[in-house]
């Protein structure tokens, strides 16, 4: 175990944080999810990721479709040349896979996915980063998205892999600047997993400038619960919302 003296003036919580981090504790993990909404459309509601429309969620796992915006990224481009697809089976079990981008033409994954989590650069040629924005659908529906230069997915919408509880103890939102009686309207929602089961708001809040941050509450997501972040404005702005804890396997609970 990492102990308070191993790491001088780092207070106690700090300290286990930092212990997770470095795999001193079997069975945690730090969690960290962030997302990005640059264009926010006023009277409509949307979610935290750059194309903003709500995510439609598959109901069966099934192959991802990956596309780029731009033939450059492609095997011997100068944009991204391969990535990672994160997310979970069927079965809600962790699974992921390294792909080598066609450009704009689609790749199809061999694994199959009922959520993706996260897609990442894994290489790139001369520019070091995708030159496009890269998407990736399952049956039909984009479920990631990387905006070009950026290299990595920006989304809040996750779901628990089984197994696992995750541990939310912070949470940050920050809005663009706003005008006169504006407001943006943040409301976090959970779901558990099956046919026909409700989303269930765990916080809801209305900003107009600045951030809001809560580093005082802990809220436990049950394993297979899917999590998503939904933007309601009335003016055109910009939002950004970020989530951290720990990811645990329920056996150590």
């Amino acid at each position: 175990m990492l102990k308070s003296k191993d790491i001088g003036g780092v207070v106690a919580p700090d300290v286990f944080k930092v212990g997770v981090a470095l795999g001193k504790y079997p069975g945690w993990r730090r969690f960290r999810k962030f997302g990005m909404n640059d264009v926010v459309v006023n009277n409509d509601t949307q979610e935290m990721w750059p194309i903003g429309t709500p995510r439609v969620l598959p109901t069966a796992a099934a192959v991802a479709s990956v596309t780029s915006s731009s033939a450059n990224d492609t095997a011997a481009g100068s944009g991204m040349r391969t990535m990672m697809v994160q997310g979970l089976d069927a079965d809600y079990n962790e699974v992921e896979e390294e792909i080598t981008l066609n450009g704009t033409s689609a790749v199809t994954t061999t694994q199959t996915f009922l959520r993706i989590n996260r897609m990442y650069g894994t290489s790139a040629g001369a520019t070091e980063w995708n030159e496009g924005n890269i998407t990736a659908t399952v049956g039909g529906n984009a479920q990631a998205y990387i905006e070009d230069t950026e290299g990595q997915t920006h989304q809040t919408g996750y779901t628990v892999p089984a197994g696992h509880t995750l541990l939310v103890d912070s949470f940050v939102i920050r809005t663009g600047r706003m005008a006169g009686s504006n407001d943006l309207h943040v409301l976090s929602y959970v779901k558990p997993p099956g046919e026909n089961k409700c989303w269930r708001a765990l916080s809801d809040l209305y900003i107009w400038q600045g951030a809001h941050r809560s580093d005082h509450d802990v809220n436990l997501i049950p394993e297979k619960w899917d999590i998503k972040q939904v933007i309601r404005s009335s003016t055109t702005t910009q939002c950004t919302g970020v989530y951290s804890g720990y990811l645990v396997e329920n056996s150590m609970l």
